[in-house]
Formats: C-alpha cells, sequence, structure tokens
C-alpha cells in the first residue's frame, strides 16, 4: 500500500513521522520503494545499497509472505582509463565504487528522487490509522518498512508506477534511472529499470561543473547483485544462507553454450547445503519442519520455503553512444560472480584491480582457454559438472563463507561530453505457487523425507498428472511427476517465463513512452476498515472519474496476513461501496483486501492485448492490502459510572510498552478508556479545573485511547487530572481521577 496525500491531521501526522524514522536513521541514503505488484523493491538514492546499508529486504516475492525477500545487497561501479580529477591529478584508472561492502556516499551524490503514478493512489485505512507494510516478524530497523508516497499523478504514464531517480559519480557522469512497475497480473512480477548514463562533467552536488568538456575512455558499467534464496528459505539452513552463502548462480545467453531461451540473463536458487544436511535433511526447497525466526508459530506443515527464484535479464544495451543498436554478443562485455568476501569486493585494492579483475572478472587461461571475461562454466556447473542440481551433495558455496554475486558488466565505451549511454534490464522474482510449495512439501515430509520419492502435483490444472520425463534442459518441460528437488528446479520455467513478458513489453512500450498493455480495472480511491462491538465495517470509494468494475472481490484472512491463504469473503456488485463482516470472532485479529474485478479478456499468451486463458483482470491486492490487524471492539459498559482508566496511575518514565504504530520505534504512551458508553464526550481537566482535551467518542464501542497530549498536541507533565465522561444518550456523567508520574 502506497501513502498519498493523507486527509486526517492525525494521519498526516503519522505518516510525518514515519517518513522521519525511515529516513533520519540513515539520512545519507533514501529508499524509495516500489510496491503495487507481486514484486516488491526498494531502490537507492545513489544507485545501489551496501550490505550494511540494505540489510535483509528487497526483491520480495510473493510479497505479502513473511520472510519474502531475495535480495542482500548490490553494487554499482562505473570506471574509466586516463582519467583527469577536478584538480589536474592524473588516474591510469579510477573506479568510482558504492557496494558490496563500500559506502558510495563519498563518490556518488543523489539529485533527484520521484515517485509517480498512473492514477490516484489508494489509501488504505484501518481504525482510522493510515495502513503500510511494517517488518512484522523480522529484526530489521523502522527504514525497511514499505512507506511509499507518490509525488505525482500522470495519466500518461508508461506503466502503474515509475520511479525517476538521477545520481552524480565523481568522474562526471551522471546517471538517470527509471522503475516501471505495473498491477497486472501477468506483469506484477518483475520491474523494467532504464538506465541513461550521461557524460556531463559535474562531480558533485552543486551546479558547476567541474570538468567542461572531458572526454571519458574506455569506460565500463558494472552492476553486482547479492541474491539469496528467500529469507525465509535461507533461514532453513546453516545460518550464513542469510548471506547468500549457498547461492547457485547460472547464466544463460553469453554465447557459451545453447540454452533453452534467445535473452541473456543471470538467476540464482539456494544449492546445497551439506552442513544443515548433514544434520537434518536434504535442504533443497527448504522444506519447513522446524520452527525458525521467520516463521509463524506451528507452521512445520513441510512447506517450501524455497519457493522462487530472483534473476535479471537484458533487454537493451546501446553499442556505442552513435549506434543504438542492441547486440547481445557484445554487450554485456562480462557476465559472471563475484566472492563476496574477496578483497575486491570492499576497500584497499588497486584501482587498476577493481578495472580489470573485479568490473571485468579475473577468468584466466587456466579456467578457459584464451581467458573470457564472460565466465564459463558457469559457476552452477562448477559445483555440479553433470548439471543434475536436483541431485546435488556438493558444497554449493564452494568453501567460500560469504558466497557468491552476480555480475553484469556493460562497455567499454568512449563518451564525448554530453554523450550517453541507455541500458535497460528488467528483474524479478517467480516460482512455485502457495499452493504447489504446500502440497509438494506436505508430501516431502509424509514420504520420510526422502528427495527421491516422486511427487505428483497437477501443475497446470487440467486434472491430469502427466508422466513426461524430467528433461532440465526443456524450457517448461511439462512433467508432473517429479521429485521435491525437481520441482524446486522448475522455478526456473516461471522465472523464464517472466523473463520473456518483460522483453515483450519492453519492445511493445515503443522505449517506454506507450503503455505497452491491457489496463486492469482500478482499485477503489479510499479503502476503510473500521471495527465495531458487533461486526467489522469495510466501506470504499470508486476511483474518481473510474467506471465500475464488473463486481468487487473482498478478500479475508484470520491470521497475520502471511499464514493462512485468504479465503473469499464476498462478491459484490460493481456499484456497492460497503459491507459488514459479522461472520468474525471475538479475539481474533484480520486483514482484509479487496479488488475490482473487470469483464473477461482476449486471449492472449503473452499478456498483451488480454490474458493467457481470457480470464477477467483484477486491480490487484496491493493496493488494499491492510497491514495492521483489526477485530471486534468491547461492547459499551452498562452504566456511565463504570468506566475505568488503565494504567491508573501511569509511569510515564517506565511506560515504554505503547507505540505508537506497529513496526515503529516512536514508544509515546497512552491510556485506555475502558467500559465508557458507546456515545459519550470524555472531558480532561487539571487538578484545578482547566479543560486540556475533550473526546468525543462516537462508534458505539466500548473503549477509546487517549495519548496524553493536550488539544494543541503539547504532552502532558505529572500531576493529578480529572476525567468526565458523559453519557450522550442518556446525559448521565461520572467523574474519575488520573495519576500521572513522570
Amino acid at each position: 500500500m502506497t501513502v498519498f496525500r493523507t486527509r486526517s491531521p492525525q494521519a498526516l501526522f503519522l505518516v510525518l513521522l514515519l517518513t522521519w524514522a525511515a529516513r533520519e536513521t540513515d539520512a545519507q541514503f533514501v529508499t524509495t520503494w516500489m510496491d503495487i505488484g507481486e514484486m516488491h523493491h526498494g531502490y537507492s538514492d545513489i544507485g545501489a545499497h551496501n550490505d550494511a546499508i540494505m540489510g535483509q529486504t528487497g526483491l520480495n516475492w510473493p510479497a505479502i509472505l513473511r520472510g519474502s525477500n531475495h535480495y542482500r545487497a548490490q553494487a554499482y561501479w562505473i570506471g574509466v582509463k586516463n582519467w583527469t580529477d577536478p584538480s589536474g591529478q592524473p588516474w591510469d584508472y579510477r573506479v568510482a565504487r558504492n557496494g558490496l561492502h563500500v559506502d558510495g556516499s563519498s563518490v556518488f551524490t543523489p539529485v533527484e528522487t520521484r515517485l509517480t503514478a498512473r492514477f490516484e493512489d489508494t489509501e488504505v485505512i484501518v481504525d482510522g490509522v493510515p495502513s503500510f507494510q511494517y517488518n512484522q516478524g523480522t529484526q530489521l530497523s523502522p527504514q525497511h518498512d514499505k512507506l511509499a508516497i507518490v509525488d505525482d499523478v500522470d495519466p500518461d504514464l508508461p506503466a502503474d508506477r515509475v520511479i525517476y531517480q538521477r545520481y552524480r559519480s565523481i568522474l562526471g557522469i551522471d546517471t538517470e534511472r527509471w522503475v516501471y512497475a505495473y498491477a497486472n497480473e501477468q506483469h506484477d512480477d518483475y520491474h523494467i529499470i532504464r538506465r541513461r548514463m550521461t557524460n556531463t562533467g559535474n562531480t558533485d552536488a552543486d551546479p558547476e561543473i567541474e570538468l567542461p568538456g572531458q572526454s571519458l575512455h574506455d569506460v565500463l558499467f558494472t552492476d553486482m547483485y547479492r541474491w539469496r534464496g528467500r529469507e525465509q528459505a535461507a533461514d532453513h539452513g546453516s545460518n550464513a544462507q542469510l548471506w547468500g552463502k549457498y547461492t547457485m548462480i547460472d547464466i544463460v545467453g553469453d554465447g557459451n553454450q545453447v540454452y533453452p531461451v534467445d535473452f541473456s540473463a543471470i538467476y540464482m536458487w539456494a544449492g546445497y547445503d551439506p552442513v544443515f544436511a548433514s544434520q537434518f535433511w536434504d535442504n533443497i526447497g527448504s522444506p519447513m519442519l522446524q520452527i525458525r525466526r521467520t516463521q509463524a508459530p506451528g507452521d512445520t506443515i513441510g512447506r517450501l520455503a524455497g519457493m522462487s527464484m530472483p534473476g535479471r535479464v537484458v533487454l537493451h544495451a546501446d553499442h556505442s553512444p552513435d549506434d543504438r543498436r542492441y547486440d547481445p554478443d557484445t554487450q554485456p562485455v562480462a557476465l559472471g560472480w563475484i566472492d563476496n568476501d574477496e578483497v575486491l569486493a570492499a576497500d584497499g585494492s588497486p584501482e587498476q584491480d577493481y578495472y580489470e579483475k573485479g568490473m571485468l572478472t579475473r577468468e584466466n587461461p587456466s579456467v578457459l582457454p584464451g581467458g573470457s571475461s564472460r565466465m564459463f562454466p558457469h559457476y552452477a556447473d562448477r559445483i555440479e559438472p553433470r548439471g543434475e542440481f536436483w541431485n546435488s551433495t556438493r558444497d554449493a558455496a564452494s568453501g567460500k563463507a560469504g558466497g557468491h554475486s552476480a555480475l553484469f558488466t556493460y562497455g567499454p565505451y568512449q563518451l564525448a561530453f554530453g554523450d550517453s549511454i541507455q541500458i535497460v534490464e528488467a528483474e524479478g522474482a517467480a516460482g512455485l505457487s502457495y499452493k504447489a510449495a504446500t502440497d509438494i512439501g506436505v508430501a516431502f515430509k509424509q514420504g520420510g523425507l526422502n528427495r527421491d520419492l516422486t511427487i505428483p502435483f497437477d501443475a497446470d490444472g487440467d486434472g491430469v498428472i502427466s508422466d513426461i520425463p524430467w528433461n532440465y534442459d526443456v524450457y517448461k518441460n511439462g512433467g508432473e511427476l517429479l521429485t521435491k528437488n525437481q520441482w524446486v528446479l522448475t522455478e526456473r520455467d516461471s522465472l523464464f517465463q517472466m523473463m520473456y513478458r518483460a522483453r515483450d513489453v519492453w519492445n511493445a512500450s515503443a522505449g517506454m513512452t506507450e503503455y505497452p498493455i491491457i489496463e486492469p480495472p482500478r482499485p477503489p480511491r479510499r479503502f476503510e476498515v473500521t471495527s465495531l462491538p458487533d461486526h467489522i465495517a469495510l466501506r470504499w470509494e470508486a476511483m474518481p472519474a473510474s467506471p465500475d468494475p464488473v463486481q468487487w472481490e473482498l478478500y479475508r484472512t484470520s491470521e497475520y496476513v502471511d499464514n493462512l491463504p485468504y479465503e473469499l469473503l464476498a462478491v459484490v456488485p460493481g456499484s456497492a461501496r460497503s459491507y459488514e463482516d459479522a461472520g468474525v470472532i471475538r479475539g481474533a485479529e484480520y486483514y482484509y483486501y479487496l479488488v475490482a474485478v473487470g469483464p473477461p479478456n482476449p486471449v492472449d499468451e503473452k499478456g498483451l492485448a488480454g490474458t493467457p486463458r481470457g480470464l477477467p483482470l483484477k486491480s490487484g491486492r496491493y493496493f488494499t492490502q491492510t497491514y495492521f490487524p483489526t477485530g471486534l471492539l468491547r461492547f459499551p459498559g452498562e452504566a456511565v459510572s463504570d468506566f475505568r482508566i488503565v494504567p491508573n496511575p501511569l509511569n510515564l518514565a517506565a511506560d515504554e510498552s505503547v507505540r505508537l504504530f506497529p513496526g515503529g520505534n516512536s514508544t509515546l504512551s497512552q491510556v485506555d478508556f475502558l467500559d465508557i458508553p458507546g456515545r459519550c464526550t470524555i472531558s480532561i481537566y487539571t487538578e484545578v479545573g482547566e479543560l486540556i482535551r475533550r473526546i468525543e467518542h462516537t462508534n458505539g464501542s466500548g473503549n477509546t485511547t487517549w495519548d496524553l497530549t493536550t488539544s494543541s498536541r503539547q504532552p502532558i507533565v505529572s500531576g493529578i487530572y480529572l476525567v468526565r465522561v458523559v453519557d450522550n444518550d442518556s446525559g448521565a456523567a461520572d467523574i474519575k481521577k488520573l495519576v500521572v508520574i513522570q
């Protein structure tokens, strides 16, 4: 859920406080989240995250699930030869580096970041508070809460959301980055990332050009991606899996061998962990059979936590500033990997080594005759030369404590002053469905943890189990009687399909100037969930100037957002604007989302002019997903004299238990007024009779809270306060004392 121009002063205060908390913790770096589809990711305003900044979040798929991130860190390097800095010092080699273990704040400067939406964003309100995704169940700090604030609305946008960022390097190169995301469910598991690097001669934040007229020679642009298996999967293995220790990296389309696809890409999965497997069971796919940090209590049925693979595919790279053709035989110039713990991943090496061995890889003739910057055999094949990754018994980390990162390098380019280069990629994750991960994992557990057991699963939903023999060399092999590990490796098919669809969208978008796909119906403008004593009220407003959908579908779960699949609670007509959920149990917590459903569509396997099976499109759950729980409120007290103040006395110095918002770092205290009338006025006075706050309670429940501030938002001090409650229906009143100690 993206927060957009909240209406109430209280909600605005909350959003501002959250934004401050998210950015103040690390003032040099601001991460902007793209959070509307099934894959969510945060983008740094200087182009990359070293592992100390980003921590354990990013590339979240499926985003609703606990521990769904596949991302540890990213590096962005720019290298040049024969360069002279603004002071006149010549450099044979100079590499501006941000990540993997390098803080890039001394060599990269943020210039601009904007998040633009194709249509106005949805406000999601739970019991009067804006709901957003925070780090429930993790140990992350508040700057990783996924709070995204839309800056502009542009109906001509070529995507549903676009992040634009510009950041500058000490080499005098500006990088502009556009991140495109779609809510269409055929295209919501990837982001298209378009970058334009321009030789501006500006090396810092001010507008002065420090290197006017400079020409840059042999310019390389390198990205490194420290992926890992989903955090929840990494949690089911040796501790270093959280850092990506057992990352298996594979490459397709680098010209070294025949592939089942015709694009260049790198992807990963969590490989064999001999330490864990020797003590417990085969870890491929990470069956959840023990309680770990990222699990819900009791979630030990065996569901495969390693249900997905992340990857990045090349869509375009200019041949030169004067030749905008894309030649996959020459770009990227380097495809490979880097040891996350080697010296080149941090500070201390000569600039020449960063350029020649880091950016261009250190592959040598003893590994591949003649040497190559496109590393071959690929890392996964070096671990398992037979290519039978499902039967692996070899250490996927090859003895390296920190694992490996994928590497892309483009160039070398000659950039005259004002020249630019454009590179376009797509990054995302895909894999098994929740049902597949559950059914296959349960069968593995019930089968005695035998990794050679064949497990039937109707993946295509046709009611027939296909017994086609397993053939990993074929894209979409089609077999449905596979071992647990073979099922895990079929995640690659879903990932490749994602990459094909990203390429189709890029080709259909005319360079990201046109909206290239069929648009789903739009979500509501506002979705509000309100707790009441006898039911939960759901209200929504349609998006302005949008026609009513065919129908609305309302989904609910009674557990935390990721523990159980959501049930379809209700289907209501497109003209409906409310629903009362009376089928709830007192004491339980509930989460909801609402989607607009459109008409059937033409059949289009690519998902451009229709959908693969002609089914209707929906507006996307993440516009309206609630992340804060709601439940039935207390019934009103029988008499106004029954009301209570809890806690009383209140020790402000000792009370650190109540947070202003879930997942945040504020500990502002409050008191609860319990067993009050359903409609009443609560007036709070000082001991000498000065009115400092009045609360109108109208929702019919028997409780409300006070945040211990006056009507002018000033915090109260120690003393005795008088609380007068008047029943607005009967006129009966009662007064009680509150003692505050500080």
